[in-house]
């Protein structure tokens, strides 16, 4: 159901080394797309592969139809989610193999950067990241291609993370690496040998301490100079720097220039002309470019620019690649997909069309029509179409978009949310009207989105939370709130029931479920007590026709994610019981025309109970196998909604 023309996060990308209209890339959430015309159209070449969690991708330039994707994103942020191993192609992208299996060989679950060798394709390296300091980190090598792997340990035998490998294009056996040992090995490491002794390189740059992430290029047109931008402690950028003698010494070029960049620990990336050594693009938020070797820089791209002009492209770069089929052309991985120059960097279109791989939050469908849906994305907004096409989803609210939900009277009304409670209400072709609660800024800013949910039975009533429910029954115009700070925690969930709404139940971050009876003027205790799991509460639903049924589903680990109550949160059940995979759990529906049918979503998709819970059935079907982050029936059209982190909005009828 798209949207095919809102893009999502890319984290890599490689060309074809004679032909610069092929490409593939790498999604975050989505697997990995190919085009055969420089990003005018897109195929999606993954589907049902173990992970669609995509970190690195790498060609080898001796066979440019074998191609590896290193799985599990290693952007650090919250939402930079693990994979299984490197895949491996044989026929450009059309068929693919789980090469080097994570767990068999040990491999990093966040695979950041991936080579090959361009004079033996049976060296490959791969760096990564963890999470946690139990899980395998580091540069990882096989010179047998895959048959064995081992682990360089010549920064630290213990976890240390490799953002960059680089193999020189024009004398076998130097490569560069990019080092974060959170301490004085940190920095850029050579070796000249292959790999069996490796160098720090320290000549003229920062204290190796200083350095976090950074990412690394060789000039292709004069291989001795090696360019490489680096983030320091506080997200900043420690310097852009430039080495003209295959790293032994290395001026500082980045001056004043990128005092304002941020966010470098989650996107940068550099990239150099393959005809002139002098020109040379890299950044973060925002890329910025030189053509005379950082003598001077120019801000290329403005991600706060007007859409759709020559300077606008999507913020947050996570990857670059400067053809050397086509000097000039630039292809731009970032958060909204994938940006393209033609002229070295100056000027800039979007060529995210058909890329699928928009990464939800949420999802509501207007119950008085179905053509109009959306949902609030991760850094492209809030999302709609309002004909149903998966290619006329536009923004209605910027940023990281957060809770959206329709009228249940009319499909042009509905509120819509960015995080730190910012809530709009939205009237048609009307500008958005700011009608966020008068919560105090250290309240707001504790919230990163906040649930919003519409009394069924009275649409001018609105429910919403932060570490308390606050409350309006004038469509926002007056909010109050309506409780206590419950257990300080977020508040995740609320429902009011449809079968009386008087009952309005709660749901936080910290597991806790409060009921009131009265719509909101009281509240009960914390009612979770034991038998809730003391997780996240993601979503609360009630049987249609009874209130005091109710059933939430909780994230977290553990081997149960769903409960019900019959008396109205007094005690539970579990009706997972162990049958429902042991990752997160994001939504449940109830069906109104059909209540004793269950589905809920979660990491591994998409799951039924026809019988309350005595079994379940795996519901996903076609779906990719991707996080399955929301779902919403639509009595009218008998059809259930499916949001994924990664790979859009889906849709299937079942009555």
């Amino acid at each position: 159901m798209g949207p095919s023309n809102v893009g999502g996060r890319l984290t890599s990308v490689v060309v074809h080394p004679t032909n610069a209209d092929a490409i593939w890339v790498g999604a975050a959430g989505g697997g990995v797309w190919r085009s055969k015309d420089g990003g005018a159209t897109w195929s999606g070449l993954w589907h049902k592969q173990e992970s669609l969690n995509v970190g690195s991708l790498a060609i080898d330039l001796r066979s440019p139809n074998v191609i590896y994707c290193g799985t599990g994103e290693a952007n650090l942020s919250a939402d930079s989610y693990p994979g299984a191993g490197v895949y491996r192609s044989t026929d450009s992208g059309d068929s693919w193999a789980l090469w080097a299996p994570m767990k068999q060989y040990g491999l990093p679950g966040r695979i950041g950067t991936i080579a090959v060798d361009p004079f033996d394709s049976l060296h490959i390296r791969a760096g990564g990241v963890s999470h946690s300091d139990t899980d395998p980190s580091g540069m990882f090598v096989t010179t047998d291609g895959g048959v064995t792997w081992k682990r360089e340990n010549f920064v630290s035998p213990k976890g240390y993370f490799c953002h960059g490998i680089t193999f020189h294009p024009k004398q076998r056996g130097v490569i560069f690496a990019a080092i974060h040992e959170r301490g004085i090995r940190s920095g850029i490491w050579r070796t000249i040998d292959g790999g069996v002794s490796w160098i720090h390189l320290t000549g003229k740059l920062p204290s190796p301490e200083l350095f976090r992430r950074t990412s690394l290029a060789i000039a292709p047109s004069e291989p001795r100079t090696v360019y490489a931008i680096a983030s320091d402690d506080s997200d900043g950028v420690l310097g852009v720097f430039v080495s003209k003698d295959l790293g032994d010494t290395w001026s500082s070029i980045g001056g004043t220039h990128f005092r304002r960049e941020g966010q470098m620990s989650y996107g940068i990336t550099i990239a150099v002309h393959p005809t002139n050594a002098g020109h040379v693009l890299c950044g973060g938020v925002d890329l910025h470019r030189t053509t005379n070797g950082g003598a001077t820089w120019r801000q290329v791209t403005h991600w706060d620019a007007e859409r759709g002009s020559e300077q606008y492209a999507h913020a947050d770069h996570h990857c670059l690649a400067l053809p050397s089929a086509a000097p000039g052309r630039v292809y731009d991985c970032n958060d909204g997909g994938m940006d393209r120059s033609d002229d070295g960097g100056r000027k800039w279109k979007n060529c995210s069309k058909g890329l699928a791989v928009t990464m939800y939050y949420d999802l509501d469908v207007a119950p008085t029509d179905a053509r109009s849906f959306g949902g609030g994305t991760q850094d492209n907004g809030t999302c709609i179409t309002q004909d149903g096409g998966p290619d006329t989803h536009r923004e209605i609210l910027g940023g990281d978009g957060g809770w959206m939900v329709y009228s249940p009277q009319r499909a042009t009304r509905l509120y819509a949310s960015y995080y730190n409670f910012n809530i709009f209400r939205l009237q048609g072709s009307k500008e958005p009207t700011d009608v966020s609660p008068p919560a105090t800024k250290a309240e707001r800013e504790g919230i990163w989105m906040c649930y919003i949910t519409i009394d069924p039975n009275r649409p001018a009533t609105v429910f919403t939370g932060t570490s308390r429910v606050w409350k309006t029954t004038n469509q926002g115009n007056l909010w109050k709130p309506v409780s206590g700070h419950l257990d300080r925690s977020s508040i995740t969930a609320i429902e009011v029931a449809a079968a009386n709404s008087k009952h309005v139940y709660v749901g936080t971050e910290n597991g806790g479920f409060f009921r009131s009876v009265d719509g909101g003027k009281s509240w009960s205790g914390n009612l979770a007590g034991a038998q809730l799991p003391g997780r996240l509460i993601s979503r609360i639903e009630t049987h249609p026709s009874k209130e005091s049924t109710v059933f939430v589903t909780t994230a977290g680990g553990g081997n149960s994610h769903v409960f019900r109550s019959t008396d109205a949160g007094s005690s539970w059940t579990d009706v997972d019981k162990g049958k429902l995979p042991a990752v997160p759990h994001s939504a449940i529906v109830v069906p109104p025309d059909d209540p004793d049918t269950i589905y809920v979503s979660n990491d591994a998709g998409v799951f039924v109970t026809y019988d309350g819970g005595i079994s379940w059935v795996n519901f996903s079907r076609n779906l990719p196998n991707v996080m399955a982050v929301d779902l919403v029936y639509h009595e009218g059209e008998g059809a259930l909604w499916a949001a994924t982190y990664g790979r859009s909005i889906w849709r299937i009828k079942v009555r």
